[in-house]
């Protein structure tokens, strides 16, 4: 078995991200299971409720994980998710323009693999609003989806309950990765030594800056947008895209504006 503080070392490169949770018991009771289980990265997204972390009830819920309430992050789900090049959401049910699908137990492996790729990166898992889940909007800021295996005529499950399925699958996916002898790691960008896959922050800048060309061509029409939107982040989320891949891609946009403005 690899040292402990290896395996810490790895946990605390998972970002654990609720979108506008409404109750605040909920964050409280998700802080206790991410910390029992080992995780020390706990965020929220457009939280319902100003202050949530620090509320009465988020505090008694924690019952004693005070250490992760209080350094718990606040802000968009693209600030928090943004530098990451992995995130897994969470969904229940299937969307039309949703990317790409993995069963959990996969997921949970395949992420200490995404984190053995760049020991400076981290992995995001993002955790929808208690009543109507992740939108499709927050869906297409995900690199990957994921569901839990449920009773399909009783599907409904406490966001923190569900939180501490997928934390104690990762915790044990994190201690069988240790205890195996590593594969010969692969070079990612088939076979380019600084190659690097992009950041969702920067997929996502490669994203407006394609609508915002595209709108100056007539391509896109903001009164009549149509399904420019979901198409284009499917399109993204089909295949990891690279940091030179965007960069070229919103080289060649950038060209094209600056011939349009000159033609003008």
């Amino acid at each position: 078995m690899k040292p402990e503080s290896e395996f810490d070392a790895l946990l605390s490169r998972v970002r654990w991200v609720m979108v506008s949770p409404t109750h605040p018991g909920n964050l409280g009771a998700a802080a206790r299971a991410l910390m029992a289980m080992g995780f020390s990265q706990l965020s929220v997204a457009n939280p319902v409720v100003p202050g949530m972390h620090c509320d009465e009830q988020a505090v008694s819920m924690a019952s004693g994980a005070d250490a992760l309430l209080a350094s718990c992050r606040v802000g968009s789900l693209m600030d928090l998710v943004g530098p990451c090049r992995k995130v897994v959401g969470f969904t229940a049910r299937a969307r039309e323009f949703e990317p790409q699908r993995i069963e959990l137990e996969q997921m949970a492996e395949e992420m200490m693999c995404w984190l053995d790729e760049d020991p400076t990166q981290e992995v995001a898992l993002v955790f929808g609003p208690e009543r109507s889940g992740l939108t499709n909007t927050d869906l297409a800021r995900c690199s990957h989806l994921c569901s839990l295996d449920v009773n399909p005529a009783f599907s409904s499950l406490n966001l923190s309950q569900a939180m501490q399925v997928v934390a104690y699958l990762c915790r044990r996916a994190a201690r069988q990765h240790l205890a195996l002898p590593r594969p010969r790691q692969q070079t990612p960008g088939a076979g380019r030594p600084t190659a690097k896959p992009a950041s969702r922050e920067m997929v996502a800048g490669l994203h407006e800056h394609w609508l915002s060309l595209s709108e100056q061509v007539g391509q896109l029409d903001p009164a009549n947008p149509g399904r420019m939107d979901e198409r284009l982040w499917r399109l993204w989320n089909r295949s990891e895209i690279y940091e030179d891949e965007v960069q070229l891609i919103r080289g060649l946009l950038s060209d094209v504006q600056r011939a349009l403005r000159r033609e003008g």
